[in-house]
Order: structure tokens, then C-alpha cells, then sequence
């Protein structure tokens, strides 16, 4: 009787947490502004300011559901995008990829 008992317990232990869902994880980068934050001060560091600067303003690009596209505007013409670094940033775990060109 008392193992008929334990082994109902373990079944319904079994069922119990089978029907729980697992909590979903906050994204690391939530927004625009906290990607254009990152993505400035790793181009900074990588690049130097004055390069940085040349190719301001960032634009952000978050269509992608898993990563942020943040890449500068070249110098002429202003409003075309690409041509100097970006950085891709992924949403939920923040790791990053610099990249030197784009198009």
C-alpha cells in the first residue's frame, strides 16, 4: 500500500511539472536606445571617436526579431546608410559581432 502510495505521488510530481512553463528571459538589449549605446561605445573603442563621429548619426534597424543592426550614415550623401562599421547585436543574450563594411 505505501509503495502504491509514493509512486502516485511521484506521478502526480511528474504531471505537475510537466504543465508548468518555463518563465521566459528578458532580453539583454530591449530597445533601440540601449543598442545605439552599445553598439557607440564598442565602435569607439574599436574605432576611435573621430571616425565614430564621422559617421553619425547611428541608425538602428530592429525588423530582424533576434538582432539589432546599428550602422552609421557615411559622409555624402547624408541620408544613405552603410559603408562604415555596424554592429550586429543580438537581443536576448547581447553578444555582439563588429563588423568593418557594409553595404
Amino acid at each position: 500500500m505505501f509503495r502504491i502510495g509514493v509512486a502516485l505521488l511521484v506521478l502526480i510530481g511528474v504531471f505537475v511539472a510537466a504543465g508548468e512553463t518555463p518563465k521566459k528571459q528578458q532580453d539583454y538589449v530591449p530597445d533601440e536606445k540601449t543598442a545605439k549605446r552599445i553598439a557607440e561605445a564598442v565602435l569607439v573603442a574599436q574605432y576611435g571617436e573621430e571616425r565614430v563621429n564621422a559617421q553619425l548619426p547611428l541608425h538602428v534597424d530592429g525588423s530582424n526579431k533576434d538582432y539589432w543592426i546599428v550602422q552609421g550614415y557615411g559622409p555624402l550623401p547624408a541620408t544613405s546608410k552603410g559603408g562604415g562599421p555596424a554592429v550586429w547585436i543580438n537581443k536576448h543574450s547581447g553578444c555582439l559581432k563588429v563588423m568593418e563594411h557594409t553595404k
